[in-house]
């Protein structure tokens, strides 16, 4: 039952008020305590850091300045089709602009140039494939496959073509020697040829490979994105922006290729230009293409009323018009002429606005009032004889008919000029030149890194320093109303020996150590209390197994020899007491349950050791009443009868929280010390093993820090100033 003891978490003991404040100096210290395990979380980290900002790959930026006129239409003389192809009255503005750039209209011209459908994609490392493939690093070659990309090594494929029936379209290329490559298809054909060539493949298709910079052994995945995905890639990594309100736009396309992004941008730029130019020069062929459907059908009806306008003549033998009439005919030709324009723009106006439109409207008023003044001179027409009517009529369908066919024909050839001397309104002020590095920030990570492994190491320093139930210091013991009388350090050399272990006796083999010297300050501070309680005995005991009660024992017991003091060593742990075996005896020695069954004499249990200076009494055989033994009147007596014989009898007692015998023993020893183990003995087992030997009506005279450890407490070497009073000197003879 006793050995799983430290399984027990109680609660935490209450604390006074002051101490659950924040101190400032509190978490100082705490850091500067494990000040070396921080440095070494933040060089950690910032390695960490450093690598991780090592692996993506870089990013690069290609930038153009270009102009874009605010106008829509070609500018066209309002003689020709009026006022709404003379520009400026439209504006699509820059976003429709911009949804224009990212079409597929624009953006399809772009990737069919470059071919940015196919793409090669060299083989590249696990994790640090990327790093590789930018620093040339000839010590790590050996260790890394041929196959995976290196520094400066490079493909570029200028086609790329598969038959349909191969699914998907890629291909593995791998580079052989004497510039020849391998490609393996999909369907598990094979094909080889020469990087300089076309490579026809099997069952069609064909590879070209524009340029290849990479050794034999390399290996290549060759594949063809369908356009859309590539449109939309494409338009992704397209930036657009106007500054302010002035026309001029930034482009810029990011990517990994710094050639590769020039390239883009200024074709991307290009096929803006074109686009908008075509888009321009569509208005002006649509009106050329309206006209030119015009004028067959008024070539006609100029033919046929020519024919007509002779033979009347001919009828009335050459009769010929008046004056008045003729001034009368040429101004109803001329108002049925600009009648017919103003139709002919209405025509063209109802292909762009609806009849509602302003402009519209006013070319119908405008038509109206000039047909009230065509209605006012065909009625003084009237008024002449009829066959000059006739004859009027007849000229004036001629006239008419050849007036607008000229005018026509003039429209056309203003057109085509017009057409042919058609700019666009995009102007490219700064075309891309070189691709500017804008990522990854490789110093971010090592910041962060540097940052993290700092955060996360105090906050673990303050976690572990929150977990901690052991017992830090003596404030910590000083608060339960208990005195230290000493504290021993921690001695690396006896990390998991066994008492059979010469080194168990410390006092012996090393007296100069800091241990002895403390255990030297037990002894004199224990002189003084023995004689102001006028007992010889000492119950020395501690809460559990494990806390160092048999050293310190064994070693307060040699160095209190050394002095030439009478010391007797009484090993009263009859279940499982050990101290038999630094001394080299057997377990069936005799000892102190046979005295106390009565079976022996005293002199025969006692043993003494001239080279330790001190008389020794082992367990005995372990009897199978332990607690029975000790509480009879033997004991008692036993003690009573050898303190004349000693000046101190030290009893190394079992641990008060796994058995009952330290109340037994306590009752027959002057003074009783509990051993407090360093950090593992918890205040909670402290209160518990007080409270124990006192509902026995033993009162703890006072306590042992044993395997004291500054440097493994809460504050360090800075514990000093938080309670860790003793310990805190190294002294050395020399």
């Amino acid at each position: 039952m006793s050995e799983h003891r430290r399984e027990f978490k109680g609660p935490a003991s209450v604390s006074e008020a002051g101490e659950s404040e924040i101190s400032l100096s509190d978490i100082l210290t705490q850091l500067l305590a494990r000040k070396w395990w921080i440095i070494g979380a933040t060089l950690l980290g910032t390695v960490i850091g450093g690598a991780i900002g090592q692996l993506p790959a870089n990013m690069f930026e290609a930038h153009s300045l270009v102009q874009i006129e605010r106008r829509s239409g070609p500018q066209l003389p309002s003689e020709l089709v009026g006022d709404i192809f003379r520009g400026g009255e439209r504006d699509s503005g820059l976003a429709t602009e911009v949804h224009i750039i990212r079409s597929r209209l624009v953006l399809e011209p772009v990737i069919q140039s470059l071919s940015l459908d196919v793409t090669a994609t060299a083989e590249k490392a696990p994790v640090i494939g990327e790093f590789l493939a930018r620093r040339s690093l000839p010590v790590l070659d050996r260790f890394i496959p041929e196959s995976y990309a290196r520094a400066g090594e490079s493909l570029r494929l200028a086609r790329f073509e598969l038959p349909d029936s191969v699914v998907p379209h890629s291909a593995k290329l791998t580079v052989l020697d004497g510039g020849k490559v391998h490609v393996s298809l999909p369907n598990g054909r094979e094909v080889r040829g020469a990087s300089a060539e076309p490579i026809p493949l099997p069952g069609g298709g064909t590879i070209e490979i524009s340029a290849l910079n990479a050794p034999a052994g390399r290996v290549y995945h060759l594949s063809r994105a369908p356009i859309r995905n590539v449109v939309s890639s494409l338009s992704a990594n397209l930036n657009i922006r106007e500054r302010g309100a002035t026309g001029i736009v930034d482009f810029r396309y990011s990517g990994m290729d710094r050639e590769q992004t020039v390239r883009i941008i200024n074709t991307v730029v290009s096929a803006y230009q074109d686009q908008n130019l075509r888009r321009r020069a569509a208005e002006i062929d649509q009106s050329i293409d309206f006209i030119e459907e015009q004028l067959p059908e008024l070539r006609t009806e100029l033919r046929t009323t020519s024919a007509a306008l002779a033979d009347y003549r001919q009828s009335q033998g050459g009769r010929e018009l008046s004056i008045s009439t003729q001034e009368l005919l040429a101004q109803t030709v001329t108002l049925e002429t600009e009648i017919e324009n103003i139709a002919f723009r209405r025509e063209q106006l109802l292909q762009s606005l609806t009849p509602n439109h302003p402009d519209y409207r006013a070319l119908e008023i405008e038509q109206e009032r000039l047909r009230a003044r065509l209605d006012d001179l065909r009625a003084r027409l009237s008024d002449v004889p009829e066959a000059e009517q006739e004859l009027a009529r007849l000229t004036q369908q001629v006239e008419r008919a050849r007036l607008l066919e000229l005018q026509l024909v003039n429209r056309v050839e203003q057109l085509r000029i017009l057409r042919a001397s058609t700019v666009g309104n995009i102007f490219v002020l700064e075309p891309a030149e070189v691709g500017r590095h804008i990522g990854p920030d490789r110093r971010n990570p090592i910041a962060i890194g540097a940052a993290l492994g700092f955060i996360l190491s105090a906050l673990g320093i303050f976690g572990l320093n929150a977990m901690r139930r052991g017992i830090e210091d003596a404030r910590e013991i000083e608060e339960l109303g208990l005195s230290l009388f000493a504290t021993v350090n921690k001695s690396p050399g006896l990390i998991g020996i066994k008492p059979s272990d010469p080194r168990y006796g410390m006092a012996i083999c090393n007296p100069r150590d800091i241990v002895v010297e403390a255990l030297r300050g037990l002894r004199t501070g224990l002189r003084f209390s023995l004689a102001a309680s006028q007992s010889k005995s000492l119950m020395i005991t501690s809460c559990a197994p494990g806390d160092g009660k048999s050293f310190i024992s064994l070693n307060l017991a040699v160095v209190s020899g050394q002095t030439g003091s009478r010391v007797l060593l009484i090993d009263c742990d009859m279940r499982r007491g050990f101290l038999r075996q630094y001394f080299g005896l057997r377990r069936d020695t005799l000892g102190l349950s046979d005295i106390l069954s009565g079976s022996e004499n005293i002199n025969q249990a006692i043993h003494r050791f001239d080279d330790v200076g001190i008389d020794f009494m082992p367990t005995g055989i372990y009897p199978p009443n332990p607690a029975e033994l000790l509480a009879s009147p033997s004991f008692d007596h036993l003690i009573s009868k050898l303190s004349p014989h000693y000046d101190l009898l030290i009893l190394d007692a079992p641990p008060v929280l796994a058995v009952a015998d330290p109340g037994i023993i306590g009752h027959s020893a002057g003074m009783t010390l509990l051993v407090v183990k360093h950090l593992t003995t918890s205040k909670m087992e402290l209160q518990s093993a007080q409270k124990t030997l006192a509902n026995s009506g033993i009162t703890v005279s006072g306590c042992v820090l044993n395997h004291f450890d500054m440097k493994a407490g809460r504050y360090g070497a800075y514990g000093a100033q938080y309670g860790n009073y003793y310990g805190g000197y190294n002294y050395k003879y020399e």
